[in-house]
């Protein structure tokens, strides 16, 4: 358990700080105006959508060095092979970063299809423009952070994380409000920000003694697009299963916004709560992921992955289960950050709010056993059963549920249906997990 907590805990710090870009860009925004507040965040969530789905892709490349870092200590692994996979991350994420460029540049058509107003149009594309240019830049620091959790150098992803969080605060400030550049001083300085953390943290770490030997500024030769098979073949299945699990939690949001102004702000502070729990659970999920795929490459017996899946799980249920219970105890903690007592529908959003963050911490717990399951399973090189799976849950089950409780329950209903599709996951992704250890060796 130790050497898995020291592990998370520099992950779990580095999501939880990655949160605070987010909100700086959002009070930003808000400083600037409520229309740049309102095209700024509708920019963001399109940007979001396609960055967590390349994420999903490239971020796969952290199971592929534990495995391999596994199999270099047992004697059966080769630099050469380490090189390749880090290689190929970095030329699927160039390709990509290329590929997103033409999609960016028509997305106003995609907005005045979906007859946003003009004036957010105009806003959502300036800042657009500019945080575009972050794509390639983050992607290439996810490669490098993989590299580093999987290699034991977990501590610099926190650090580096930090910096680059600072940096992109100060530089979108200075050009937004001091050069009065607006919203694409704010885009521009996260891509600017994004460009020098990530130069300077892979000059940094492959410049370190013991990874001098997978500079990736070196045997250019290395770079072939057969590198980024193995990635692309993982990712992808990944990649659905993030998917599908933005589906529901999108399809939630458009369902909330039937029911109000009051049920939309209830559910973006529900969002907050689940966002949350989330990050600590992921940190700790990519930890144990890390491990098991270590462990797994090095050939341990099932016994031994098996235990440290155990041992993830149990902390991550924990936790999850004690921010579930600290928020049914004080509800309303979020409300005086998230709404104001002048606002008109303050009275109505403070009597809706219990009942919906109740039903809301029930499903920190569930969450965490679906994001746990996944994760491993990907440490075992396992995730076309594991997407198809999640398609289930949260698509088949979660999706409907929501609709037809929305009904008597309202906004309570929606989140129980998202409480079914997290749970019905976890517990067929649990079930999968133990299926697959019984087919390991040992």
């Amino acid at each position: 358990m130790k050497k898995l907590v020291k592990l998370a805990v520099p992950l779990i710090i580095s999501q939880l700080v990655a949160q605070l870009m987010v909100l700086s860009d959002v009070w930003m925004m808000a400083k600037i105006s409520v229309t740049t507040l309102a095209a700024g965040g509708l920019a963001a969530s399109v940007y979001g959508f396609i960055f967590i789905l390349v994420h999903s892709v490239i971020g796969s490349s952290a199971n592929l060095l534990a495995i391999a870092c596994g199999e270099q200590g047992q004697g059966r692994g080769n630099d050469r092979k380490i090189r390749e996979i880090v290689k190929g991350s970095l030329l699927l994420s160039v390709l990509i970063s290329l590929a997103l460029l033409p999609l960016f540049a028509h997305l106003a058509a995609l907005f005045v299809f979906f007859g946003q107003d003009e004036a957010i149009i105009v806003i959502a594309m300036q800042y657009l423009d500019m945080l575009k240019w972050a794509m390639l830049p983050t992607l290439l620091l996810l490669v490098a952070r993989s590299f580093a959790v999987a290699f034991a150098a977990g501590k610099s992803v926190l650090w580096i994380t930090v910096i680059s969080v600072g940096l992109n605060i100060v530089l979108s400030y200075f050009l937004a409000f001091y050069l009065h550049l607006g919203v694409s001083g704010i885009g521009a300085g996260t891509a600017i920000a994004a460009f020098i953390t990530a130069a300077g943290y892979i000059f940094w770490l492959f410049t370190r003694v013991n990874y001098r030997c997978y500079r990736p500024w070196r045997l250019w030769s290395e770079y072939r697009l057969a590198t980024t098979l193995p990635l692309i073949k993982i990712g992808s299945a990944v990649a659905l299963a993030t998917l599908t699990e933005y589906s529901l939690i999108s399809g939630a949001a458009l369902m909330a916004g039937t029911l109000g102004a009051v049920s939309l702000a209830v559910h973006q502070i529900a969002l907050q709560i689940l966002s949350f729990s989330w990050n600590i659970a992921f940190g700790i999920a990519q930890a144990t992921s890390i491990e098991v795929g270590q462990q797994f490459g090095a050939g341990f017996g099932k016994a031994e992955i098996k235990k440290t899946s155990i041992k993830g799980l149990v902390l991550a249920t924990a936790i999850s289960a004690v921010i579930g219970t600290v928020f049914i105890l004080s509800p309303n903690a979020l409300t005086s950050l998230l709404a104001s007592e002048q606002d008109v529908l303050f009275q109505e959003l403070v009597s809706v709010l219990p009942a919906v963050i109740l039903v809301t911490a029930c499903c920190l717990v569930v969450d965490a056993w679906q994001l746990m399951a996944l994760n491993i399973l990907r440490g075992l090189k396992i995730v076309n059963m594991p997407a198809l799976l999640t398609a289930v849950g949260y698509c088949l089950a979660g999706l409907p549920a929501a609709w037809l409780l929305m009904a008597d329950f309202q906004l309570a209903g929606i989140w129980a249906g998202i409480g079914l599709g997290l749970a019905l996951t976890g517990i067929l992704l649990l079930l999968q997990l133990q299926v697959s250890m019984k087919n390991l060796a040992g």
